[in-house]
């Protein structure tokens, strides 16, 4: 293990956070927010003092010329990817411990920053704040928020890759599964870069539409940054609903829905062409899958709506108050499809308080949150593919029960998947469901109900912002002790980095020499 490497590459992240830092402060200059200013400035000195310090005290020693050589493999790369997501969420909620020191906002406790930091950053989108907290943040901060979306939704270790290519294929398989093992240091850095600018363009893409259906300029740019990497942070209590508007709810689900699916199908399209695109996104087993239960789940929770409110004896009287009247199909239709694909995706824009309706549709849109969206793409969730495979797997298991003699493989879109393959992903699935039983239960031992408890670990375990009850849509997670929050924090990285980069860190092989 070459702990140089890992100090120095370390503290060149933070450098690079550091100057991300300016951004938010050139927004406070244009709207004259002076203190605002101050804090992102200083954050970014914090970042930038540390980052320096990192990289000059691991500096690379001087090599005699013709013998350059990377200096980092797959062991560095998962410690840097870990550790640098960590670290991450603590530069990221500098200015919110500065916004809790020196301004309005007062956050009761520095864990707080620490939980709305690494929610930004991991995209999660789960909050300590409430609804008039969100609405009176500075210009500069309610930017910052939406934009560590956008930073943490391509990844900052990404961003490493297409600047310092040299030695980024540890870094880029360790971040995006899956890069093969055959990659070269160059077609590495042209992926990170074909991605980029697939996410940069998407991104400006939902901008416009938004700005020239009616949006303002800063709240089309926000509501952008957060639903291109399936963030869902809003400057707005209400989120998107605040908007009313049929047209911006439509562009967002639209977005959403395309961000769900494996942008490897999107640099196909750059690269060969519409024709080859189409072909394989219907070839593809887990696109259909995942389309085929975005609409079906949006047409069987719209008809849930639009029948329980048909059978309503008495006058519709809002009742509880946050619920809509859902007689008219349409509006049934429209809240279904916004929220099913804001979960699906792990979004976690809302449109609607789904946590009032009934109780058959509050547990399907948990399921299907569980679920997610496909592999590659910036939603949160187990992953649909995933999914298809272990239940494969587990038919293949009974056919072999039935018949053990026979020859039976686990097959994805016509190919057959080795064991290795399908033991890895059966072994990701258990080690999720043991850390969501043992999160589920500690929450619960604070004193908190089952419902809060379970969906605030799977709305963070999967990265899709709010859950049920005291952490439905319309709540935030203020009230859980410092305790649950560090350990909820915990579980959104560990979901952002899919587990094995994270849980890594805590096995003694990685650190061995």
């Amino acid at each position: 293990m070459n702990r140089r490497a890992i100090g120095r590459l370390l503290g060149v992240i933070l450098l690079l956070l550091a100057g991300f830092l300016l951004l938010p402060a050139l927004v406070a200059a244009g709207y004259g927010e002076t203190s605002a200013i101050g804090h992102f400035a200083a954050s970014s000195l914090i970042a930038a003092l540390l980052g320096g310090a990192l990289a000059w005290r691991f500096r690379k020693p001087k090599e005699a010329p013709g013998t350059e050589t990377t200096d980092y493999f797959r062991r560095e790369g998962l410690a840097v990817v870990g550790l640098s997501w960590f670290l991450g969420g603590a530069v990221v909620a500098l200015p919110f411990l500065f916004e809790q020191t020196f301004g309005p906002l007062g956050f009761p406790s520095l864990v707080d920053a620490y939980f709305e930091g690494v929610s930004g950053l991991t995209t999660t989108g789960s909050t300590v704040m409430s609804g008039d907290v969100i609405e009176s943040l500075s210009h500069a901060l309610a930017f910052w928020r939406s934009f560590s979306h956008w930073l943490g939704g391509f990844g900052i270790v990404m961003v490493f890759v297409v600047l310092f290519p040299t030695g980024g294929r540890s870094l880029f398989r360790s971040e995006i599964p899956g890069v093969s093992r055959e990659a070269g240091h160059q077609r590495v850095r042209d992926s990170a870069l074909s991605l980029m600018r697939i996410y940069v363009g998407i991104t400006v893409a939902e901008f416009l539409l938004l700005w020239g259906f009616g949006l303002g300029a800063f709240d089309a740019l926000l509501h952008a940054l957060a639903t291109i990497p399936t963030g869902g942070f809003s400057n707005y209590s209400a989120s998107v609903g605040a908007f009313d508007s049929v047209a911006v709810e439509v562009i967002i689900t639209v977005f959403m829905f395309l961000c769900g699916i494996n942008f490897a199908l999107y640099d196909t399209l750059l690269r060969m062409g519409w024709k080859t695109f189409w072909r394989r996104l219907w070839g593809s087993s887990e696109f259909r899958w995942y389309a085929g239960l975005a609409v079906g789940c949006t047409l069987l929770i719209a008809g849930v709506l639009w029948a329980q409110a048909l059978l309503r004896s008495e006058p519709f009287a809002a009742d509880p108050p946050a619920l809509r009247d859902y007689a008219h199909a349409g509006t049934a239709l429209r809240d279904a499809s916004f929220v099913v694909v804001s979960m699906q995706t792990s979004t976690g824009f809302g449109s609607a308080n789904f946590d009032v309706w009934p109780q058959f549709t509050r547990v399907l849109l948990m399921a299907l949150a569980m679920i997610g969206a496909c592999a590659g793409s910036t939603g949160g969730g187990i992953k649909m593919v995933r999914v298809l495979v272990i239940a494969k797997a587990a038919l293949v298991g009974v056919r072999r029960f039935i018949r053990p003699r026979a020859i039976h493989a686990v097959r994805i879109d016509g190919q057959s998947l080795d064991e290795g393959t399908v033991a890895a992903i059966t072994s990701y699935f258990a080690l999720w469901v043991l850390v969501f039983l043992g999160g589920t239960l500690f929450v619960a031992s604070f004193g908190i109900e089952l419902v809060t408890a379970g969906t605030a670990v799977l709305a963070t375990l999967n990265n899709i912002g709010p859950g049920l009850a005291a952490v439905g849509p319309m709540e935030n997670f203020a009230a859980m002790p410092d305790a649950v929050k560090l350990v909820l924090s915990g579980f959104m990285i560990l979901g952002r980095l899919e587990f094995y980069a994270a849980v890594a860190l805590l096995v003694p092989a990685l650190w061995n020499a």
